[in-house]
């Protein structure tokens, strides 16, 4: 028996008039006779008698309303569920950060969405960009959000969420702080603390030290930036950092940002996920609480 012939009868048998099941069902009552004679033709009964001007039901008509009574009041419980887990945010997300965002920003918008959807888990995994990326391609992680000017698959979706600015840092004991406007020629006798080469802050010091004819001059390479920062203040060479990844150090005087002639470069921070993977209405709801919190740090 096909469920929709099922329904045709169920309405009819509700309303014991075919006009108002023709109504319901916006059928006209000709093509839903000729149903309800296809169905009875397949169980091989007659399912409604008339009296009159009224539609009663036959014995095995009664007894087929009874079936199709708790047949659709499953359905429509089974669609009630559905609607309702489709608009539930709760469960975990697997997100992913590369260094700057996922240690200066995320725990931020891990927070506010924690206080606005307590029933959702966040697992973050901070890496570098390209681990991230590969971690996105293969759908390890639901999202991520990595820093720098990064080329993607076309398989990744890409928008950028905010565009940090890059400063060069030194310690306060050292001797350019003292200078009010710096030369782009003072900084090529100074050594640079560096991030692993894989990194695209190393990327941005190799691009600036190309652009301004710096000569290559590395005192160390470091694998964190807490580890980079905590260099700088022993005042063991300059860096060029994200400023949201320096930005307390600034505040507190522990270490200071040079004002460099005509130096500006952007940071982009970028949200990405692979195309291919459905995004659930959680993740949808973790993307504007995201937003939220980039949008605020304007």
């Amino acid at each position: 028996m096909e469920l929709h012939y099922l329904e045709i009868f169920n309405t009819v048998a509700k309303y014991s008039s075919y006009k108002r099941a023709s109504e319901v069902l916006n059928i006209s009552q000709p093509a839903l006779s000729i149903q309800i004679k296809k169905l009875e033709q397949q169980i091989n009964a007659k399912l409604f008698y008339k009296v009159g001007n009224k539609m009663l039901l036959s014995d095995c008509g009664v007894s087929l309303y009874a079936y199709t009574t708790k047949i659709f009041a499953i359905v429509e419980e089974m669609e009630q569920n559905i609607l309702k887990l489709s608009e539930y945010v709760g469960g975990t997300i697997t997100l992913g950060g590369s260094n700057t965002p996922g240690t200066y920003i995320l725990p931020n918008v891990l927070g506010q969405m924690k206080r606005d959807y307590p029933s959702v888990t966040v697992n973050l995994h901070i890496a570098n960009t390209s681990e991230i990326t590969t971690l996105i391609e293969n759908g390890t992680l639901d999202i991520a959000v990595n820093g720098g000017n990064c080329i993607y698959h076309n398989s990744i979706s890409v928008e950028k969420l905010y565009d940090d600015r890059l400063v060069v840092v030194a310690s306060s004991m050292n001797h350019l702080c003292n200078k009010a406007v710096i030369d782009i020629e003072d900084l090529a006798k100074e050594s640079f603390i560096v991030h692993e080469k894989t990194s695209q802050l190393y990327s941005c010091y190799k691009l600036f030290i190309e652009q301004n004819n710096i000569p290559k001059n590395i005192s160390m390479y470091l694998g964190s930036i807490e580890a980079i920062k905590y260099a700088v203040q022993a005042n063991l060479g300059i860096s060029i950092m994200p400023f949201c990844a320096v930005k307390l150090e600034i505040e507190t005087g522990l270490i200071k940002e040079l004002a460099i002639q005509a130096f500006e470069h952007p940071y982009p921070y970028n949200l990405i996920y692979n195309k291919d993977k459905n995004n659930s209405i959680t993740i949808q709801k973790f993307i504007e609480v995201l937003k939220k919190v980039f949008a605020q740090m304007d």
